[in-house]
């Protein structure tokens, strides 16, 4: 009997230090064993061209503000943890989660779908799915969550979550 309650003790102060999103597919930052929300976007899909004659062709995913309102210090590596929809055992991370560099406008941040150019003799796109990808590490974190780790980033706006999902999930670095 006091063997089950030492167990039971050490199971509960092991699930007191590895918190766990409650939700599917929802990034948080581990900061000092807190989950940490980050800035929750959904894209505009923007496309446009200029040009006379020979025109340049865009496509972005396009998310509101400048800046993301959650901020974090530039040098220093990251953790993000979500819990996975799918068992971790069963797929690669890298296939399903990534982490992206977005370019800062005026009032937006994007991030370049695809690019091109038309002229009266023919035109070209190029889309590049791995466009804005940063390299990540992921790892098992409790008992239904990965945790991603980032090498130190750079001054800008990042986002991570699904290449092609619906949401992302913002933060910048100062």
């Amino acid at each position: 009997m006091k063997l089950l309650a030492t167990v039971s003790l050490a199971l509960a102060c092991f699930a007191q230090t590895t918190p766990e999103p409650e939700v599917a597919d929802i990034f948080f930052r581990l900061d000092q064993n807190k989950l940490v929300p980050l800035e929750r976007q959904s894209a505009a899909i923007r496309g446009g061209a200029h040009g006379f004659i020979v025109m340049s062709i865009k496509s972005a995913s396009e998310f509101p503000g400048a800046k993301s309102p959650v901020r974090f210090k530039r040098g220093e590596p990251l953790e993000f943890v979500v819990r996975s929809a799918i068992r971790v055992s069963l797929v690669d991370p890298n296939t399903i989660y990534c982490l992206r560099k977005l370019n800062g406008k005026k009032k937006t941040r994007e991030l370049l779908i695809t690019s091109g150019h038309a002229s009266p003799i023919g035109a070209s796109t190029t889309t590049t799915p791995a466009e804005g990808m940063l390299p990540v590490e992921f790892s098992k974190y409790g008992d239904s969550s990965l945790k991603m780790t980032t090498g130190a980033l750079s001054p800008g706006e990042y986002a991570v979550g699904h290449p092609y999902g619906p949401a992302v999930f913002c933060f910048g670095v100062d």
